[in-house]
């Protein structure tokens, strides 16, 4: 294992060297703070109040970026994002008030196309936009609830894994960044923000209705590309 681990470095040193001096494709990593975020839409035939809370968690992993010209490329990447959000409801029929928390792990494909815009001296500004397949890594949830009955207030609680939800996840991407050198090394950072428009079932409590809910991240991100 220990050696398997020392000869990950290696190998993609290896194949960046071997990929620049053939096509000029680069090789790098990325990793930063990503706010895990769900949105849905209320039904008029139901009274409820809800809100929402983010998941504080990480995205990071290897990156491809293919240059077409100078200003103008596409990066593929290959992510490990933790997504999810709390979701509290109040409902007046019937009295029930619930407090959900959602952490789910995607293994995320983003394909971003890029474009640089402007350049301060060696600093490139560039705009991005794509599309991404996730899929689900793991996932669990908790919910915590009360239930009046008539002055009578009964709590209850559930917990477990998301194993009946759906396996893909679909999302636009859009977002900025600046490309700059740091100690002769081609580095970037980048604000991202990932809508997903697949309608997630998030289970509830037993016997309940799912919510129909859908991934938003927000993602700051630093990353660098192997010379």
């Amino acid at each position: 294992m220990k050696r398997s681990i020392y000869l990950l470095p290696l190998l993609a040193f290896l194949l960046n060297n071997s990929l620049s001096a053939q096509t000029g494709i680069r090789l790098g990593f990325k990793a930063g703070y990503n706010i895990g975020t769900q949105y849905g839409i209320m039904p008029a035939n139901l009274t409820y109040d809800v809100s929402s809370s983010a998941r504080n968690g990480f995205a990071g992993g290897l990156i491809l970026y293919f240059p077409i010209t100078e200003s103008f490329g596409v990066q593929q990447e290959f992510l490990y994002v933790s997504k999810g959000s709390g979701q509290h409801v109040t409902m007046t029929q019937p009295p029930v008030s619930t407090t959900s928390e959602y952490n789910i792990d995607y293994f995320e494909l983003p394909m971003v196309f890029r474009y640089t815009f402007a350049k301060i001296g060696t600093v490139g500004i560039y705009g991005s936009s794509g599309f991404a397949l996730s899929t689900l890594l793991k996932g669990k949830y908790n919910v915590d609830g009360v239930v009046d009955m008539g002055g009578v207030k009964i709590p209850f609680s559930e917990s477990g894994n998301t194993d009946g939800l759906d396996k893909f996840d679909y999302s636009f991407i859009y977002g900025l960044g600046m490309n700059f050198d740091l100690f002769n090394q081609k580095c970037f950072f980048d604000y991202r923000q990932t809508i997903g428009w697949n309608t997630l079932m998030m289970p509830t409590s037993q016997g309940g209705e799912p919510a129909p809910l859908r991934n938003q991240s927000y993602t700051l991100a630093l990353g660098f590309y192997l010379k």
